[in-house]
């Protein structure tokens, strides 16, 4: 999955901006807090045996059907480069049709020995990127899906190496399907 980031070309990712648009979405704005590069798992991408397989393997963990998911975004740190604590919950998806992002998967695509890791401030947990490692947290809660689970605030940490890399991907599931409101042009990435 990484190779094809490569490429098709990673290009700076964008956070969630405050301007709303007229279709209901937000604009998208580059940020000091996020520094990593992104590309986005559809079309060519979306239809390798790989990628279905790993989609496969989520649906197989969660227990959620795989339209429920938005495409996987695909992410890569340079030295030095992280995303600042943050929530993968967004208050103005609650009355879209495809519902807000219930769970985040995160998938790690290589193996990084200094830094890059993924941070839970509230706990003083960190878990270090290794490939294949998949880790998986909640974003609302179970008895009300409407509702942040302020628990879960993350942060990737810097890359440290001046030779590392990190390579991940997100699978985002949503309450409701995702793919079926994507395809008729009414849900977006923000």
């Amino acid at each position: 999955m990484r190779n094809y980031g490569e490429r098709n070309g990673y290009k700076p990712s964008m956070d969630i901006g405050h301007t709303k648009q007229s279709d209901g979405t937000y604009n998208s704005v580059q940020s000091s807090k996020r520094t990593s590069s992104t590309a986005w798992c559809w079309l060519k991408c979306f239809d390798d045996a790989l990628h279905q397989s790993v989609l496969r393997k989520i649906e197989n963990l969660t227990q959620i059907p795989e339209v429920h998911y938005g495409y996987l975004q695909l992410l890569k740190y340079t030295q030095g480069q992280f995303y600042g604590p943050h929530h993968d919950y967004f208050p103005h998806t609650i009355h879209r049709e495809e519902g807000v992002r219930i769970l985040t998967v995160f998938l790690y695509l290589n193996d990084v020995n200094e830094g890059g890791g993924t941070n839970f401030p509230l706990y003083n947990i960190t878990v270090q990127p290794k490939m294949g490692r998949v880790l998986v947290w909640p974003n609302v809660l179970d008895a009300e899906p409407h509702l942040i689970d302020d628990r879960t605030i993350h942060q990737a940490l810097p890359v440290d190496g001046p030779n590392e890399l990190k390579y991940g991907a997100n699978a985002w599931i949503h309450l409701r399907k995702y793919k079926d409101v994507f395809h008729r042009g009414c849900a977006s990435t923000r």
